[in-house]
Parts: structure tokens; sequence; C-alpha cells
């Protein structure tokens, strides 16, 4: 496994949009490595289910409405037997399916945390939102899922060092763009090479 320069926590100090715009970049730099090979019987579909995954994570990142994540997330989940016993090809495709999960675990969490709530337990007492935890618990495994991306996507790239530079980067610029505080959905970013997080590989033509 390949030692990043963050972890899940340091994560936390940014909001759910930008955390999945840093998962879905981290899967970006490897999108080449997870197709499956040319030969592959199912190649198309497959590509479409990661292209698609990529999609839907991007789009929540920029504030879009994803109204396909849960079919995006389980196409692209359903590829992954396909490719086993090519570890890089795996980890890179693995790297797509946890940005997916990001996006999707994302998405619940301001879902519930915006359901009409608050009610009190006792006359007078502080107001108390039975789902409150259930949110928090998705947030984090938002987190979690973005890391575990990141992490996936550097081992498909092992021979290449640039990948941790420039994921690094990436969550240099995000914590300086102030989007917004963890657990909440924060401002919008395009995670694209033409928002402002710049390239995915700079000065590179990437692996």
């Amino acid at each position: 496994m390949i030692e990043t320069r963050y972890t899940a926590d340091d994560l936390k100090k940014l909001p759910l949009r930008a955390i999945v715009a840093f998962a879905a970049r981290c899967a970006r730099r490897v999108e080449r490595l997870a197709l499956p090979p040319d030969d592959h019987s199912e190649k198309e579909k497959w590509s479409a289910a990661v292209a698609e995954a990529l999609r839907v994570a991007e789009d929540f990142a920029r504030g879009l409405p994803c109204p396909t994540i849960e079919s995006a997330v389980r196409a692209v989940e359903a590829g992954q037997a396909s490719l086993q016993g090519d570890l890089l090809r795996e980890n890179a495709y693995a790297a797509v399916v946890r940005a997916a999960h990001a996006a999707a675990t994302a998405i619940h969490a301001i879902a519930v945390r915006e359901e009409p709530e608050e009610r009190r337990l006792v006359s007078g007492g502080p107001p108390f939102h039975p789902l409150s935890h259930l949110a928090d618990l998705s947030a984090d495994l938002a987190a979690l899922g973005a890391y575990t991306a990141a992490v996936d996507a550097a081992d498909a790239v092992a021979t290449s060092s640039d990948f941790t530079v420039w994921a690094a980067e990436d969550y240099r610029k995000l914590l300086e763009l102030k989007l917004g505080r963890f657990p909440e959905a924060g401002q919008p970013i395009d995670p694209s090479p033409e928002g402002p997080l710049g390239p995915l590989w700079p000065g590179a033509s990437g692996p």
C-alpha cells in the first residue's frame, strides 16, 4: 500500500462536496488504468460504468442533482469481479468505485440531515434530531470512501511518485478555498481540470 500525505480525518477538515471532489480527481488520474483491456468481452459495458460513476461524483461536487447515483454505484460495483487477476487495474477500478461510494454516502448524509426533524425529548428541553447520528455516520463514511479512493489510486500507479504529490496539492487547494465545514455539504466546486484545482497532472501526461 502506498503511503499518502493525508488521512481520512484530514479530509474531515473539508465539507462533503470538497471531499468528493478530491476523491473524483484521484480516480480520474487512474481512469485509463481502470478500463478493461481491449480484448475484454464486456469492455464497452464496464467502460461506460466507469464513466458514469465518475460523472455522478463530479456532478455532486459541482452541486448538481444526481438522480442516477444509486444505479451508477450498482453498475460500477458489478464490474469489479470481471477484472480480478490484474492487480493494478483492480486498484484503479476500485478507486472509481470508492469515489462513487463517497458521493452516494455524502448525498445520504445531506438528505438525512435535511429531514424535518427536531423534537424535544422533554418539555422545555434542548431540541433533538433523531437522525443526526445516522447523518454523521454517513458523512464519516464519505470521508473514509474518499480516502480509500486515494489509496487505491496511489496503489494503481505505484511506480509514479507524482500521484501523491498532486493529490496532496488538491487537498491543499481545497483547504485554501474555504468551501465550508464538515459535515456540511459546503459550496460547489468544479473538480475538472478547467476548475480552480487545475490540471490533474500538471506538466505531465499522467499514467
